[in-house]
């Protein structure tokens, strides 16, 4: 813990009415790298739910918006972990291997949540977008209630950005009726509360769109630069496809999301793991994924 203070400079939108907010106080948390690993379901559920959200409205103008702003009301969402508004200090320490990675130094804390999702059927975790320095743009957090307390974890795993970075593939995306996969690096099945890491083809996030899931929901394909590119994500085992058809290559800038089924079938290997083989591919699934 860093900060614990009181938030009664702050107004609380209910119900139509504006209501000061004097009985909630703030912690900042400092978020720590994660893992799947971490036990995301530690809480059993409670009658009484972990987190609340509510939207706040400041009674102190700002200028917003720069040389063209205007000054305007300040407004936010905050989310409370029981009784105490959560902050965040995004501050990660960058990896042995990340030596290229953008990780700041020091950032003002952050409270401004959007896209609250919880991740498990408990209620107990959920995954939020909080906007960060116009140098880092949009992050995603991971929030879990645990036996000890709240934990903080940034979903921002460590990359060596190969090139420009123009393909930084920050975003979450529900690929499934229970998946959601956040900056096409994690899974999360909402369902069982689990989290699963896809396996790159370098050090940097996979620089492609999301294509297919597989019939089973365990492989998720992408695609790259002419590559079909695939990863049974419960395993980490890939297996790619070269995409070279021209007509093929239009079907996808147009995304045209029934293309996969017409030029490629699923095909499971010896181990039952799907993937995505077009008819006239000599290549062995085993080739990769063994």
């Amino acid at each position: 813990m860093i900060s614990l203070r009181s938030s009664g400079n702050k107004l609380l939108l209910c119900s139509g009415l504006f209501l000061f907010c004097a009985c909630s106080q703030d912690r900042i948390y400092r978020a720590e790298q994660f893992k799947v690993s971490i036990n995301l379901n530690a809480l059993p559920e409670n009658s009484k739910p972990v987190f609340s959200q509510r939207h706040l409205k400041s009674n102190k103008q700002e200028w917003v918006g720069g040389i063209l702003g205007h000054h305007q009301l300040p407004e936010w969402n905050e989310v409370l972990y029981k009784d105490t508004v959560i902050r965040i200090d995004p501050q990660v320490e960058a990896p042995y291997d990340a030596w290229s990675s953008a990780y700041p130094s020091a950032e003002r804390s952050q409270f401004d949540f959007y896209d609250v999702t919880f991740i498990n059927p408990a209620k107990t975790s959920f995954i939020a977008r909080i906007s960060g320095p116009n140098n880092v743009g949009n992050r995603y957090y991971l929030f879990t209630a645990q036996v000890a307390g709240l934990k903080v974890y940034s979903i921002d795993r460590p990359a060596i950005i190969e090139g420009d970075r123009e393909w930084e593939n920050r975003g979450m995306l529900r690929i499934g009726p229970d998946l959601l996969m956040v900056d096409n690096d994690y899974i999360f099945n909402q369902k069982t509360g689990q989290a699963f890491e896809i396996t790159r083809q370098g050090k940097d996030r996979i620089r492609g769109d999301f294509a297919a899931l597989s019939p089973d929901q365990q492989t998720v394909a992408f695609t790259t630069n002419h590559l079909l590119y695939q990863c049974h994500y419960p395993s980490g085992k890939i297996y790619s496809e070269a995409i070279d058809d021209l007509d093929l290559a239009k079907k996808m800038r147009n995304q045209n999301k029934t293309w996969p089924y017409d030029y490629f079938s699923w095909i499971a290997d010896a181990n039952g793991r799907m993937f995505l083989k077009s008819e006239g591919s000599t290549k062995k699934i085993s080739d990769e994924t063994n």
